[in-house]
């Protein structure tokens, strides 16, 4: 079945210049909206209450991506996959990737692990998070660099990892209000 998937997803790849290029921007480069969307959760609203549980939630989401990076470590050492280029022949390789362990996908890890904990707290920033982890799977299978299966384990450590950590963020407050009484007020609010 994963290669029945991976053969119907990869097997569109080659094709249409514009939409490999769409698909290899979302494969690479956007799990780097990562770092913009912890800021902004950080530093927005201006209204403090708000503002005070976006950075719990921030904090929350970071470490559930640990988390989750942690778990997926011990599962590949668990599970070894060789990658689609590497074992399938038929496989179009879009970009260029190491021929390391498929198994899980670390992009789906990390994208998967902010979106489980944002959609806990912010049900609209959250759904577009997860939103853009599922095309980020989608794509890292386009290109070739992925099983669907290992998209499939990355999303579920990641948001197993992300709704552990959304459960958590009432408890970040005590080290919030500590961090509040010694650095300055435009970095972190009192809740």
């Amino acid at each position: 079945m994963d290669d029945r998937i991976q053969d119907l997803v990869n097997g569109a790849a080659g094709h249409v210049g514009l939409l490999d290029d769409v698909m290899k921007l979302l494969a690479t480069d956007l799990i780097f909206l990562a770092v913009p969307l912890m800021l902004a959760l950080w530093f927005l609203p201006a209204d403090a209450p708000q503002r005070a549980l976006n950075q719990r939630l921030a904090g929350a989401a970071a470490a559930a991506v640990i988390l989750a990076l942690g778990v997926a470590s011990l599962a590949g050492h668990a599970y070894a996959e060789a990658r689609p280029f590497v074992s399938d022949p038929g496989t179009r390789l879009l970009v260029q990737h190491s021929a390391d362990n498929s198994f899980p996908s670390d992009h789906a890890t990390v994208s998967f692990a902010i979106a489980g904990t944002t959609i806990w707290w912010r049900r609209l920033a959250g759904g577009l998070v997860m939103l853009a982890a599922a095309l980020i799977g989608l794509a890292r299978v386009f290109v070739g660099v992925h099983w669907p299966s290992d998209i499939l384990g990355g999303a579920m450590i990641g948001l197993a990892a992300g709704s552990i950590a959304a459960f958590s963020v009432p408890w970040w407050m005590w080290l919030q209000r500590w961090a509040a009484g010694f650095l300055p007020r435009w970095l972190i609010v009192r809740p």
